[in-house]
This record gives C-alpha cells, structure tokens and sequence, in this order.
C-alpha cells in the first residue's frame, strides 16, 4: 500500500507541476494570440505565485486536522475546474485570475505530500521518499514537455490545459477509493493524541521555532532553490528558442532530457543522504553537508552557462546544475518535520509557502531584465541566470553552516511511528 500511495503522490506531482508548466510551454501562441509584452507575460507567471504561500500554509495546517486524503482530493477536483474553464479564457486579465486561483489551489499539495509521504515511510527511507514526489514535479514539468507540446501544437492551447484536467479527474477517483489516510489501524488513537497537541500551539514558541538557525536557513536555501523551480518552469523554453536558437521540437526535447538526468541527479543524492543517514544517524554529515554540497556545485555550474554558449554545453550543465540544487527540495522537509513533528505537515508548508514567494518575484523581475536588454536579449537572460548561481551559492554556504538540527536524532526516534523498530506495522 506504501508504495501505491508513494505512486499517486508522484503522479500528483505530475499534474500539480505539468499544470504550472504548460503555461511556459505554450508561451510563444499566447503572447502571440493575446499580443503580450515580455512584462505582461512576467505578470502572468507571476500571478500563480500571489496566494501560493498563504493557502499553502493553511491548507497543510488543515490537512494536519482532517486528514491528508481529503485535502488531497479536495484540490485535484478544484484544478480540474480550472483547467476546464481554460476554454473561455479571451484577454490577459482572464488569464492573471486563472492563474492566481490555480496557484492558490495548487499551493497546498507539495507540504501536504511530503508530510504524507513521511507518515507512510521510516526516517531511513524518507529522503527517497520525498524525492520521489520532487521528480513527479520535474516530470510534470520537464519530461513531460514533448508531450504537452504535442498537445499545445495538436489541439490548440486551451484544449491542452482541458486535457490535464481530465487527468485530475482520474487521479481523484484512484486516490480516493485505493488508498488509506495512514498505513496502521493504531492511526485514529495517534490523530487523537495530535489534535490535543495541536489546540496548545503558542505563536511566540512557534516564531521562536521558525527564526531558529535551522528553520531559518533550511527555508532560505528553499527559496534560493525555488527561483530556479519557477525559472524552469516560466522562462527555460524562451530562453532556449531566444537565446540558444533551438526550435521548438528540439526545446521540448531539451526540457525532457534535462527533467530526466535531473530526476536521476537529485535521486541519488537523497538516495546517499539516506544511506548516510541509516549508517551514522547524522542529520549534519547525511542531510546537511551533502546537500549545500550539490547545492555549491549545481550553482557554480549553473553560472558557467552564461560564459559557453554551445547549446550541446548548456543542456549538459543544466542537467547536472538542476539536479545537484533541486537536492534541497526532498531534503528539506524533512529537515522541517524534524523541528515539529506533530505539525508536519504545517512545518513543510512554511517551507515551501517561503520558497515560493520566490514565485511572486523571479518571473516579473527575469520579464523585467529580459525586457531592458531590449535587442540584447541573451545579456538579460544572463543576468537573470548569473543572479541566481549566485542567490544558490550564497545560500547553499550558509546552509551548511548555520543548520544544525537540534536533538535530530532522538527526535527520528521518538517521532518514528512506522519505524522496523516499532510495534506498528506497515501495510
């Protein structure tokens, strides 16, 4: 059972992510169609991002108290609204309200899988685990561009986004009638215990909590990261058409080839940090350094593109630099659940609500450079890339050594309800 429900939160991520991504994918017959400025089209990939943070944390903090399946189900069926109602979209205004109500539906998923992921699995195998639900997002949005583009090029954009709405539709019916709320029937005692604790939340202690070193740079290092989710997502196919001179069948293939070596990327690397982790038990050596590890590396090869312009080069380094910063994103969370267990879920939505004001912010302001350049356009593309090597440098460095997880290790004990070690048993 763990593992089917592992597979629908990976095929979530998909939906979750293709939903965000086609919008880049079908930017050029948009702007086109609707005649908008590099701006205005900051503006729209924007607009996913004004109420993403907000509903993701109370949408987490209400899956912590109902019940991750219902909040899960919840969502898809509201994205499949929205996807449908594409279909009448006309002019830009339209097009913002969209995407704002998709954002805001949308925000809650990613804490809502991770914690639900990490209740199905023990602390040795949550950082596969949790990759395993990033790279359900880097297919949505990157594997799964040849795809989308056929789509886009076949049916016409508005009919593309209608088709994910439909898969948000299957996806419902499967999760809903083939999973569990929790792999053990002790479940409803331990939901009942967490209630309690959760009517003594002390919002001074819980501030203390997310200013502390670890909470604070974890979230930070997130966020650098989630400039470069959002970046992928919005701006990566005109950056290769516009600045790499690729056509649009060899930049759908380029985006999948990236989303697939990245996919494989960061796996391993949350693969070594638990096999790290299940050999010492060591939050900073297993979690900690191996991520500002790959996080360093990813930026400095992130950077190197703006110097080697060989298109064969920068789907290379986009690969490796992808998938060594993304390695932040399953670690992360855990990092997050450790601080408060009992709050998992609304510890990751603080996470990922932070990071993705990254959302609110990258797109316009990379519309903004790109658009100054004027004819230049690869100077903007540049700099907005050589701004974010950096952001992921300077962070990843302060991760490594700020964050120090305190009491980590007695806490992934106490905390490991589905442990080999416990009396609960998995399904």
């Amino acid at each position: 059972m763990r593992w089917f429900v592992l597979l629908m939160l990976f095929f979530g991520a998909v939906i979750n992510f293709a939903d965000k991504s086609i919008i880049g994918l079908a930017a050029v017959p948009i702007m086109k169609e609707m005649n908008l400025s590099y701006a205005e089209w900051g503006l729209v990939g924007s607009s996913y991002y004004w109420l993403y943070p907000i509903t993701g944390i109370f949408g987490a903090a209400w899956a912590d108290r109902i019940g991750a399946k219902k909040v899960l189900g919840f969502l898809m069926l509201t994205w499949a609204f929205l996807q449908f109602g594409v279909l009448v979209i006309a002019a830009l205004p339209l097009l913002v309200i969209y995407r704002i109500l998709l954002g805001a539906f949308e925000g809650p998923f990613s804490p809502v899988a991770y914690n639900h992921a990490d209740k199905w699995f023990p602390p040795k195998q949550r950082g596969f685990a949790n990759s395993i639900v990033v790279a359900g997002g880097t297919v949505g949005a990157m594997i799964a561009a040849p795809l989308l583009v056929s789509l886009i090029t076949l049916l016409g954009w508005k009919a593309a986004f209608s088709c994910l709405g439909l898969a948000s539709i299957v996806w419902f019916f499967l999760f809903q009638f083939f999973t569990k709320e929790s792999p053990v029937k002790r479940y409803q005692k331990v939901q009942k215990k967490k209630k309690a604790q959760l009517e003594k939340i002390n919002v001074k202690d819980f501030l203390k909590l997310l200013g502390s070193p670890s909470a604070l740079f974890t979230t930070l290092a997130y966020f650098s990261t989630y400039i470069l989710v959002v970046w992928f997502s919005v701006w990566l196919p005109i950056y290769l058409v516009e600045a790499i001179k690729m056509s649009s069948g060899e930049m759908g293939y380029s985006v999948a080839i990236i989303g697939i070596v990245s996919v494989l990327i960061y796996t391993g690397v949350s693969m070594l940090s638990d096999y790290l982790f299940k050999k010492n038990e060591s939050w900073q050596i297993s979690r900690i350094f191996v991520v500002a590890g790959a996080m360093i590396v990813g930026a400095l090869l992130l950077a190197s593109i703006t110097v080697f312009k060989n298109p064969l080069w920068v789907v290379i380094a986009m690969c490796l630099a992808k998938g060594l910063t993304y390695a932040i994103l399953p670690i992360g969370p855990t990092i997050m659940i450790n601080e408060w267990p009992e709050r998992g879920a609304l510890m990751t939505s603080i996470l990922t609500s932070s990071g993705n004001i990254a959302g609110i912010i990258a797109p316009i302001l990379t519309g903004y450079i790109v658009g100054l350049a004027g004819a230049n356009k690869i100077a903007g593309y540049n700099l907005s890339i050589m701004s974010m090597a950096v952001l992921v440098l300077v962070f990843g460095i302060l991760f490594a050594f700020f964050v120090k997880p305190s009491g980590a290790k007695k806490k992934a004990l106490d905390h490991d309800d589905l442990s080999e070690n416990s009396n609960i048993k998995y399904s």
